[in-house]
């Protein structure tokens, strides 16, 4: 069984977190073109996630770069 590559999305205003998308790598693509068009001097960053992810890895809380 395969599974659909899945992506996170995340919108940065220097260190501080504004949006944080997880979605299918065709929808994340989309939404991090949207958001580059619309903030283009904010930092975009489009990471795959793993495939045994879990839910908890997609914390809001993890704002380290």
């Amino acid at each position: 069984m395969s599974f659909p590559t899945r992506c996170r999305v995340r919108l940065w205003f220097g260190v501080h977190l504004i949006s944080d998308y997880i979605g299918e790598q065709a929808g994340a693509a989309r939404y991090e073109a949207a958001m580059r068009r619309r903030f283009p001097g904010l930092e975009v960053t489009n990471e795959v996630l793993p495939v045994t992810a879990r839910a908890a890895d997609y914390s809001p809380a993890d704002l380290h770069r």
